[in-house]
Formats: C-alpha cells, structure tokens, sequence
C-alpha cells in the first residue's frame, strides 16, 4: 500500500517542490527559450554555475552517469571525433558550448530526476496564465503593448549580446512575457515566438492527459488550450490536433460509425478553416512556395528542403554544429539569413547524420517510456515531438538534452533501502 501511494505521489502536480527545483527548471527552460538567457553563452555559463553550486544543498535521490548516459556521450564524442578529422578541424567553442548544455542538462536531471513532469506541467500552466496578463490588455488596449516595451522592457534587454540580431528584435522582451509578435496579436508567452509557447503548451498538454490521466476539459488543461490558441501557430495547431486524436483512439475503436462521421466533420472543419484563416492557409501555401525559392529562414520547408540536401551529401556523419564546417572557409561572407535554419528535424539531420538522428530519436522514445511505462504513449511521445521540431531548432537545446537523457537517470540505491524500509516500517504499524 505504501508502494503505490508514493507512486501516485510522484504522478501528482499538486506535491510540493523546493525552491531549489523550481529554481533548475526555470533556468533550464530559460536558458532553452527565453531570448534573455539563451542569446548568450555567458548567461548559459552564469546559470550553469548557479544551478551547480545549489546542487551542492542537494543530497539527490538520482544516479545520472551510469552505462546509458555513457553509451549516449560516447557516440556523441565519437562522432564529433570524426566529423573533426573529416573536416579537418577541431572547433573548440563549439565542442565547448555543446558539453557546457549536456553537463546543464545533467545537473537539471541530477536535481529534479522524477519529479520532473509535475514541475514541468505547473511550469507552463502558471507562464500560460501569467501570459493573458500581458497578452489581453495589449489586444484589447491600443497602446498598451507599445507603453510596457517603451518604459520597462528597456531594463530587461538581453545581456551581453546586441539585441538585434540581424533576423529577429528581441528587444522586446519583459522575461515574463515576450511581445515580440503582439502587433499581430500572436501570443508569445514567456518564450521566444509563438510556435515555441505552442510547442512547450503542447508537452505539458500530452503530459497532463496521459501521465496525470487530467481529463481534457478540466480547467488547467483549458488554460493550456486557451493560451495554444493565441498562439495563432499552424504547427501548434496540428499538434492539438493530434493530441486530441489519440486521447480520443478509445472511442474511435468502440463505436467507429459515429467515430467517421466525426472525423469526416473534423476534415471538413478543418478545411473550412484552412480556407477562411489567412493564418493557417495562405501561411502554408507561402511555406510551400517558398519551398523551392528564397532564403532558407523564409520557410521550414525551404529550411527543410537544404537541410536535406545537405543529408544527401554526408548522410553518414553530418556536417557539425560549426559554422565553418557547414560552410567552409567563406562563411564569413555569407549572409546570416542564408546561414539560418528554423527546421528543427532538418537541422538534427544535417548536423549530424542520419544513424545519429536515428540513435537520437531512440533515446528520446526511452525517455517518454521511462515516464509513461508504456511503449504506444512513448510512440506518441515521438510523433509529437517531430511535431513540434518541424518548426524549431529544438533538439541540442538544453530542455531537450535534459528529455533525451531523461532515460538514463536511476534511483540511488540508499534512496531505494531507505524507501524499503520505510514501506516495512508503515507494514509492520
């Protein structure tokens, strides 16, 4: 009895959380999406160091470097081993800062192992609900959104960077919420453009449904809906879709005459909207004509197509993470809008090889089975990331670092003795 109610414990939101594990997971959330953190690697440095020094306060129930871990960074380093020799040079930077986000995902798995999804979930229900804040007034108030960026979003520009980039003004983040697209009442939330808010509700979303097992019309899940729907992202859409679908795959197998007749309504639906919202389809259909014409961060199928094309000439090792591996000894000439990629899948691919991708994509199916215990949700768990990383560079960020190592962590074993005698304790009473 003891066994299964510290079970339902660890599977609950509502359990309570140090100041120390909200404080990693911001960090590690911040410094994945938040244009204040991530522009920089001196605040990656500076929240590394943090994060380390308040594990330090820490005794961890959680194992984290163990034989799979070490499976991952071997290949990893292997590869990196080659791709240096095949390109004939060693970027050391590179190498650095790829090391300084997986040892940031270590410590963050180290800190907060499985209590992880519930802290993950609060997370991004309480930025969803700090979003309409900022988010509403700035719609229904001319002038608002204007009046917060001009006299306090001043004192919160991103440190050590130029805070515009040559593509992107990120000079309009408060950290708490991100105007960066209000003028076309697209709610970015506490991230760095919509289609992220969308993708980061979407996990918590597929968490809450089926790791909590929150029916999807209750208020927190709303909240998430709510706040996705702002976000006015295709890619975030079809995401809800999908998990709509597959919360609903009981139904569908148990009366499946009224099931086609929904789904012939939902198509329909869909097409209607696809037609009506210039948001949805003339964003898709300029995606797609883009696709074989102007600058790959014009469109994720432009961005995709490259990408691929890349693949196509190193399948086996990628071409790296470096930029002058990527584009030789002229990058420097190069325009940084023909440098950038915004398809996160052709990104993975590219950089690094199709077995890599594949091995990569293995680790992070592990993960969600480690959290679901159950292979078909793990499968879902894949599909919605492919989902989502279609329209953003995700995958050697440290949040996704963090989920793709998530399956290699263990109970430590006093942890275990101690629960163990704990549980005979409560027998025995």
């Amino acid at each position: 009895m003891e066994q299964i109610k510290l079970i339902e414990t660890n599977n609950d939101i509502n359990q309570k959380y140090t100041l120390i594990e909200w404080t990693t997971i911001f960090l590690m959330i911040a410094n994945t999406t938040n244009p204040f953190f991530y522009q920089s690697v001196e605040m990656l440095i500076l929240s590394f160091v943090f994060v380390g020094i308040l594990s330090l306060f820490i005794k961890s129930a959680f194992n984290v470097i163990n034989k799979p871990f070490l499976v991952f960074i071997s290949v990893y380093i292997g590869l990196q081993i080659i791709q240096s020799y095949s390109y004939e040079i060693i970027p050391i930077k590179t190498f650095l800062g790829e090391y300084l986000r997986i040892s940031f995902a270590i410590l963050c798995l180290y800190i907060l192992g499985d209590k992880f999804v519930g802290l993950f979930i609060k997370f991004v229900i309480i930025f969803a609900a700090i979003s309409f804040v900022f988010y509403i007034p700035s719609v229904l108030l001319p002038g608002f959104a204007d009046f917060i960026v001009t006299h306090f979003a001043k004192y919160t520009l991103a440190p050590f960077v130029n805070n515009y980039d040559g593509i992107y003004d990120i000079r309009n983040n408060l950290i708490i919420f991100n105007f960066n697209q209000i003028e076309l009442f697209r709610n970015s939330g506490f991230y760095w453009e919509p289609g992220v808010h969308g993708g980061f509700i979407l996990l918590a979303l597929f968490f809450n449904c089926f790791y909590r097992k929150i029916p999807i019309l209750k208020n927190e899940n709303l909240i998430l809906i709510a706040a996705l729907i702002t976000t006015f992202s295709t890619t975030s859409y079809i995401g809800l879709l999908f998990i709509l679908l597959i919360y609903n795959i009981d139904f569908l197998f148990k009366k499946p005459i009224l099931s086609v007749f929904l789904i012939m309504s939902l198509a329909f639906a869909s097409y209607s909207i696809y037609n009506k919202f210039d948001f949805i389809g003339q964003k898709i259909q300029k995606q797609i004509s883009y696709a074989d014409k102007g600058v790959p961060g014009e469109s994720r199928f432009r961005s995709f197509l490259i990408d691929i094309k890349s693949v196509s000439e190193h399948p086996l090792i990628g071409t790296g993470r470096n930029i002058q591996m990527r584009f030789g000894n002229q990058y420097y000439n190069i325009n940084s809008q023909l440098t950038h990629r915004n398809n996160g899948i052709g990104v993975l691919l590219s950089t690094y090889g199709i077995p890599f991708f594949i091995f990569y994509i293995s680790f992070v199916y592990l993960s969600f089975k480690k959290i679901f215990n159950s292979a078909s949700k793990a499968l879902y768990g894949v599909c919605l990331i492919l989902i989502i990383g279609f329209s953003e560079d995700y995958f050697f960020k440290v949040f996704f670092i963090f989920l793709t190592i998530y399956c290699t962590y263990s109970v430590a074993k006093y942890r275990v003795k101690r629960s163990y005698k704990k549980m005979q304790t409560g027998i025995q009473a």
